[in-house]
């Protein structure tokens, strides 16, 4: 099996391979997915403290890839995700060699991860999926397992913006029943984190099959869902199994709060239209 050779190929092998990796390789190969623009400035031992595994695992897991070590595994992210940043070295402390100033490396790097995230769950990162969900009568937003309090607390949320919203946490007939008569008005809000993502993908399933708009929040890239056009990753903490939501539950509320800013932006705009047609009428 050839070792991946780019960024997109290595997330594939990933994916494809995620089913065969023991639990410890299974919150790395998140880890590493979730986080690529961050390894070139990361140890295998702060990966390993990162991913929850040992540093012994980090190194066995890029040789099982087919790289002579996480080095080698370092240094094609480098190339694809920050061409710009200096070679990194084996054993210096900062990880870092070359002419650039470490320090002024490293915050270089640091802004560019932070701006990367604000592009992807910020208003411009969130902006899509809000427009996508405002004014739609009703968004089922589904999920199972954890997602399940991210699920309520969106529906709760939604509601109080005035977006009617409609739990569905499972597939026997009562929730089956949303999924099959999706209303032309509607929309899709599907929540998938680790492996519980059965209802999710029903209910995206379902969107595509009534041709309404299926937005999704996702734990990882290596989520079948994350390749939706309106889907988000959002990487989980993981830790003996459970994950942590908080990251999720904070994107979630930014998301009903930028669905809520479209909705004034409408009623203005449809006010605004309003008073020009009554004003010219009585011109």
């Amino acid at each position: 099996m050839s070792t991946p050779s780019d960024i997109e190929t290595l997330r594939e092998r990933l994916r494809r391979d995620y089913e065969s990796f023991s639990p410890a390789q299974q919150a790395l190969a998140r880890y590493v997915a979730d986080h690529l623009a961050d390894l070139p400035l990361m140890s295998a031992h702060e990966v390993a403290r990162a991913a929850h595994c040992s540093p012994a695992t980090v190194v066995r897991f890029a040789q099982a890839l087919g790289y002579n070590g996480y080095p080698d595994l370092q240094q094609l992210v480098r190339r694809n995700q920050r061409p710009w940043l200096p070679v990194a070295a084996r054993e210096h402390p900062f990880g870092l060699i070359g002419g650039a100033d470490p320090v002024t490396a490293t915050l270089a790097a640091e802004r560019h991860a932070l701006e990367d995230t604000a592009d992807r769950l910020g208003q411009r990162g969130l902006g899509p999926l809000a427009q996508a969900l405002a004014g739609r009568r009703p968004v089922v937003v589904a999920g199972d397992g954890h997602a399940r309090i991210v699920v309520n607390l969106l529906v709760d949320r939604l509601a109080r913006v005035g977006v009617p919203a409609v739990a569905v946490m499972a597939l026997d007939l009562p929730d089956r029943a949303w999924l099959e008569t999706l209303s032309p008005t509607g929309a899709v809000l599907a929540v998938s984190i680790g492996r519980e993502a059965r209802v999710a993908q029903a209910a995206i399933d379902a969107a595509l099959t009534a041709k309404v708009p299926a937005a999704a929040l996702v734990d990882s890239s290596l989520s079948a869902l994350a390749r939706l056009p309106l889907a988000r990753v959002v990487p989980a903490d993981v830790r003996s199994g459970s994950p942590s939501l908080v990251a999720l539950i904070a994107v979630a509320q930014s998301l009903v709060v930028a669905v809520e800013s479209n909705l004034r932006r409408s009623a203005t705009a449809s006010s605004d239209e309003g008073a020009l047609e009554l004003n010219a009428l009585s011109a």
